[in-house]
């Protein structure tokens, strides 16, 4: 069928009113042959329309209803709320509550890293004896805080080489070790010696404004080409994305691995969490070369992504979407200029905060968005300057 042909369904959980809302874009006027019914089992919404049909499985359970309401207009839109037919089980998280991909603890120790693309091994079998988790990115200040204000020591107030030496100065940064696997967000933390050094090819990038210092390193997959990290030399860090990567148990059975969606969700929302701030820059990587392999529209990235989250924790199901329903986070998104961007980051009152990801990652980003704005209906696909948008959250099941 042709895409104008398409019937499109829309529905997405209410959970605080406990309702499913739907809206529904049909390819011709609404007439007496369109229909809408629930499935007697409420997971499902059909809507007919001139001897087409279309079908989604609802989010959440809903009170069956043989006919729905439907407007008598000349429009091509629909909308329902429709009542859940039981309460919802559990809570909302908080931003601060959100499962984060890959953990520590998810990781079983002695486990092989090996490329998502090739499955060449990255870090063999048995190198890393243990996964740990690395604090969030105001660990430092956070602990200086707590150091300045305990009640019975004041003895060194805010001395920051004292802060140093104790571990957690705001000038203090956490170094790779040998067996260890240091997990963040969206990325390990892994010391050289670790990586399989004949499965990885580098291209490092210099700063001019600094005599031809090293600044960082990217870091491929020597096999199929494919971006695996970067090293910075400034952070004395070598980084493996998660999503470019499958984690391999000793049992020969890959973890259920997070995708590139999953792991932006996650820093968004943790920098929410962290600052406040629910809009963000995404920002390409500093330092690192221009990927010439890259396709035309990935390797060169200019105008910055710009993303509001508007609701950090929805479930949805569209007749467009590969699968459903989808746990997500709901965004508006825009592009602008580096000048706009360096105007809003360094503003008094800027409520933005800044996020760094391989420019090619940022590309990928933005495809994904601009293909999940045709999950919704027509009506709902922009405000005012910005875009709506969806990005897949991590729930364990794998992207």
């Amino acid at each position: 069928m042709p895409h104008s042909q398409h019937i499109l369904i829309y529905a997405e959980l209410l959970s605080n009113i406990r309702q499913v809302s739907v809206g529904c874009t049909l390819p011709t006027p609404i007439s007496t042959t369109t229909r809408a019914t629930v499935a007697t089992d409420g997971r499902a919404l059909t809507v007919a329309h001139h001897g087409s049909s279309a079908t989604v499985r609802l989010p959440e359970r809903v009170a069956p209803l043989s006919q729905l309401p439907i407007t008598k207009s000349e429009g091509t839109s629909l909308s329902w709320r429709l009542p859940l037919a039981a309460p919802l089980t559990g809570r909302v998280q908080s931003a601060s509550e959100e499962l984060v991909p890959w953990s520590g603890l998810d990781l079983e120790p002695g486990s092989a890293v090996i490329c998502r693309t090739c499955k060449s091994a990255i870090v063999d079998a048995g190198t890393l004896k243990i996964w740990k988790d690395l604090p969030s990115e105001n660990w430092a200040e956070m602990m200086e805080f707590w150091h300045c204000h305990k009640p019975h020591n004041h003895k060194h107030g805010n001395d920051e080489e004292h802060l140093t030496n104790r571990g957690y100065g705001a000038s203090s940064r956490i170094t790779a070790q040998p067996g260890v696997g240091f997990v963040d967000l969206t990325s390990f933390l892994l010391a050289d010696s670790d990586l399989v050094a004949d499965s990885i090819s580098a291209s490092e990038a210099t700063d001019s404004a600094s005599n031809g210092t090293k600044v960082a390193t990217t870091l491929r997959c020597a096999s199929c080409n494919t971006q695996l990290g970067v090293r910075n030399y400034q952070a004395l860090s070598t980084s493996i994305f998660k999503w470019q990567v499958l984690i391999k148990k000793r049992g020969d059975i890959p973890e259920l691995s997070p995708s590139l969606a999953q792991c932006v969700s996650a820093m968004l929302l943790a920098t929410m969490a962290r600052s406040g701030c629910s809009k963000s820059i995404l920002l390409p990587i500093r330092g690192l070369p221009l990927d010439e392999s890259a396709p035309e529209h990935v390797s060169q990235v200019r105008d910055l992504l710009n993303i509001w989250v508007f609701n950090a924790n929805i479930t949805f199901s569209s007749t467009e979407a590969p699968v459903s329903p989808i746990n997500a986070v709901k965004v508006f998104y825009r592009t602008v200029s580096q000048e706009e961007a360096d105007k809003m980051l360094d503003s008094i009152t800027s409520d933005v905060q800044d996020i760094s990801l391989p420019s090619d990652a940022i590309s990928t980003i933005v495809g994904l968005l601009n293909q999940s704005n045709a999950f919704v209906p027509e009506s709902d696909r922009k405000f005012k300057e910005w875009t709506v948008g969806l990005l897949e959250k991590w729930d364990g099941a794998g992207g």
